[in-house]
């Protein structure tokens, strides 16, 4: 990768954003850093550079005397550590008035940048994002227990990114599961209101009410396991798990070929497959009841793609043959209807068309793309 294609790479700038490091305020685990850094190497100035594709900023500084003190950065043109960033290495410079590279670097006559010695700092992702460096104003060789130490001091560095990356994933894990929680509690408070309404006699009220709940903890099994995994390795619950899962009580053994799942890789985030799982059951439930699943004969053709920045899902259920209709005696209106508003539309903000034919019926949903991942 080419000097200039490295400082500007999108993967690389968007590690160092995320660090929140780029112009924030001076931080004593970094100046300590740096001091001991200056100390173990026996030189006066001591620096921890975060490079972007512009300009140097000086995230942690000692040594520096005078107006120098005062500087907070440099462009491009001033900086050594930009090449630390760009080839991944240490980078160790004797004189660098007869430096090939950098003897008409800003900083030799600017900062007074004469020695230095430099040692990568990667975010926690891996990619380079700045250096930790020793500078000294004269002429000098470097040892390479000098530079051994720079590397243990850039370590210590690297491990404090780390451990504050974690602790805002677990922010952010917290933040999500007590998000979900509360939406667990909107839905279960508009399914008890609504089965209310739509049952006369407590147990079947309590019997919906608990194929609905079982239908949630599945979708959640699916969930949980990708929140706890690694940031680098989550991916959430893929549609066709979802529906594969649901789907299964339905099915006896040897008549899992009565459903066919066709369509791309769709993976979901928790809010979506929690709303998502309420639907289908919704759906199933009804299936079994009136229509494909609860007819040998029959088979449910499930197919879904993308277009337009909306995720098109066909759910259709089909006779066989065809003088035996598949019906749905779903009451219009009723609270299996409701739900599926609730959820498809208010929820996800999407689109439900049910359209009953000879040949079976037919339900079309439409949902963003962008409220899958949520």
């Amino acid at each position: 990768m080419g000097h200039t294609i490295g400082l500007v790479d999108p993967a690389r700038l968007d590690a160092l954003r995320a660090t929140g490091l780029m112009d924030s305020l001076p931080e004593q685990a970094f100046d300590r850093v740096v001091r001991l850094a200056s100390q173990v190497t026996g030189v006066p100035v001591g620096l921890f550079s975060l490079v972007d594709g512009r300009r140097q900023f000086f995230k942690a500084k000692t040594g520096l005397t005078g107006a120098d003190a005062r500087i907070e950065g440099t462009p491009l043109s001033s900086s050594f550590c930009q090449y630390v960033v760009t080839s991944d290495s240490p980078l160790a410079v004797g004189d660098a008035r007869a430096h090939p590279l950098l003897s008409e670097n800003g900083a030799v006559a600017g900062l007074g940048v004469i020695a230095y010695l430099g040692t990568p700092i990667h975010a926690p992702g891996g990619q380079v994002i700045g250096s930790l460096c020793a500078i000294d104003t004269s002429p000098r060789d470097w040892t390479e227990a000098q530079l051994a130490a720079l590397r243990d001091l850039a370590a210590i560095i690297e491990t404090e990114l780390a451990l504050r990356n974690s602790m805002a994933e677990r922010a952010l894990i917290s933040t999500e599961l007590n998000h979900r929680i509360k939406n667990l509690f909107t839905i279960v408070s508009s399914m008890v209101r609504l089965s209310s309404r739509h049952h006369e006699d407590a147990g079947g009220m309590a019997a919906d009410l608990e194929a609905r709940v079982n239908a949630l903890a599945r979708a959640h099994q699916l969930i949980v396991p990708g929140m706890l995994a690694d940031p680098a390795d989550r991916g959430g619950s893929g549609l066709e798990q979802l529906l594969k899962t649901l789907l299964a009580p339905y099915l006896a053994d040897g008549q899992q070929g009565r459903v066919r799942f066709q369509g791309p890789a769709v993976v979901l985030g928790g809010q979506a497959a929690t709303s998502l799982a309420l639907a289908f059951h919704e759906l199933a439930t009804n299936s079994a009841k009136y229509g494909a699943l609860g007819k040998d004969e029959a088979r449910l053709d499930l197919d879904w793609h993308h277009r337009d920045g909306q995720l098109h899902l066909h759910w259709n259920e089909l006779s066989a043959p065809a003088s035996a209709p598949v019906s749905s005696n779903g009451a219009s209106g009723g609270f299996g209807s409701q739900l599926l508003e609730l959820t498809i539309e208010g929820q996800l903000r999407g689109r439900i068309e049910t359209n009953p034919a000879a040949a079976g019926l037919r339900h079309a949903i439409t949902i963003p793309v962008e409220a899958l991942a949520q």
